[in-house]
């Protein structure tokens, strides 16, 4: 394990510990404008929901604070403010590089330059894949950059748990929002974050993290095969669907047999549908405590609307 693999493990860990433990309560921080919160960060004041409306495949837009009806622990709140699609956005890509993928490496190279094409000037990137820890293949760079990427294969190990954990304590800049993609298939081996601290991490985070499924075909014979320990249990690959679910994203299904090319399409349809998805703020009112807060949005207006949203938040101290 290089140096830097056993930072990234020892990040985690650390911001594990952190995330647990610590609500999201920033009132210590002092009074902030609406420009400087962070997406989705609450203080005693204030609470921002990142949230996507769509009819059918279309995105529902237009819509004013008015349109929305939100409920926190089931009270009915004032949605005081929307914003959309002007906010600069830190996209973080995790693409799994164990297993039946390690043949396609080269498509995969291919298609982070695409990705990265996608972005908006104002908009950063990272890329993040595993080998015997995480590791940060592409550290925070800007829109557009041109790089020389290189992605090793690894066989026998899958640290999906700890790159999805990694990925998710990045605190973007104030004004800024942080969207997690994750080209996996989920069945995690090796990793020292339990699933069940990712899924709770997950609510306390800023990010909304996507996840696309893939399985796929071009094994090859120069990556090392190690045994794996310790084995997620079973049930894991539906609490990592739970967890994108609670950030306000979703789980993506893809075709059997893997194709590298398509990790630049998934990418541009979820980037494109969080670009102008919508963020509300809201001041709690009638409610109190720390713990979980449950969010529900509705869009009254819009008929047949499919609305996902972060699905709460957790209270002050």
């Amino acid at each position: 394990m290089n140096r830097q693999s056993r930072d990234l493990v020892t990040l985690v860990a650390a911001g594990l510990a952190f995330a647990v433990a610590i609500p999201r309560s920033h009132a210590e921080d002092g009074p902030a404008t609406p420009a400087q919160q962070q997406t989705f960060r609450s203080t005693k004041a204030v609470v921002w929901v990142s949230v996507s409306v769509k009819r059918g495949n279309t995105i529902v837009a237009n819509l004013t604070a008015a349109d929305f009806a939100l409920t926190d622990n089931g009270v009915p709140q004032t949605v005081e403010a929307v914003s959309i699609e002007s906010v600069p956005i830190d996209v973080t890509l995790f693409l799994d590089t164990s297993g039946s993928t390690a043949g396609k490496l080269d498509e995969m190279t291919q298609d982070v330059q695409t990705v990265l094409q996608l972005l908006r000037p104002e908009d950063r990137f990272r890329l993040l894949t595993i080998g015997d820890a995480v590791n940060e293949t592409v550290p925070w760079v800007a829109a557009g950059t041109h790089l020389a990427v290189s992605i090793e294969a690894v066989g026998g190990i899958s640290l999906i748990h700890d790159a999805l954990m990694f990925g998710l304590l990045h605190r973007p800049a104030p004004g800024r929002r942080h969207l997690v993609v994750g080209m996996t298939d989920r069945r995690d081996c090796g990793s020292v974050i339990p699933v069940s601290d990712l899924l709770d991490a997950a609510g306390r985070s800023d990010a909304v993290m996507h996840l696309v499924d893939y399985s796929g075909s071009g094994h090859i014979g120069s990556y090392r095969v190690r045994v794996c320990s310790p084995e997620a249990r079973r049930g894991g690959d539906t609490i990592l669907t739970l967890a994108a679910a609670r950030t306000g994203g979703q789980q993506h299904g893809q075709s059997r047999f893997f194709r590298a090319s398509s990790i630049a399409r998934a990418f541009k349809s979820i980037f494109d549908e969080f670009r102008q998805s919508y963020v509300l703020q809201f001041s709690p009112a009638g409610v109190t405590g720390p713990g979980w807060h449950t969010i529900a949005v509705k869009v009254p207006a819009v008929k047949n609307a499919t609305i996902r949203a972060r699905q709460g938040y957790y209270g002050g101290p």
